[in-house]
């Protein structure tokens, strides 16, 4: 079963390279990054979900450990935290998540 954070530190220069998709200076929510990720690493993206399917919340749990991921790494990825505002899941269901700006390389 996949190890999310040895996923995270093994693929550390796709993960920037995702991260590097969004214009500078201009905000993106921790949901357009799991949008990229998941179609990046869509396998490995549903072992994640697969390892947690039996919390009840799996898309929350492993949403919340990737938005976790960027917030530990921000000085690696050149981001910083802008608000938490308005965004729907993937579920459809509007609430408060982070979102980031992406500062120049």
């Amino acid at each position: 079963m996949i190890d999310i954070y040895s996923f995270f530190k093994k693929h550390q220069i796709e993960i920037i390279n995702i991260i590097s998709d969004f214009d500078v200076n201009t905000e993106f929510s921790s949901h357009d990054f799991i949008e990229k990720f998941s179609q990046k690493f869509e396998t490995d993206y549903i072992e994640m979900l697969i390892k947690y399917k039996n919390t009840g919340t799996a898309f929350q749990t492993v949403h919340s450990m990737l938005a976790s991921h960027l917030s530990r790494n921000m000085k690696i990825f050149n981001i910083n935290k802008s608000q938490k505002k308005a965004s729907e899941n993937v579920h459809g269901n509007i609430g408060k998540i982070q979102w980031w700006i992406r500062l120049r390389d």
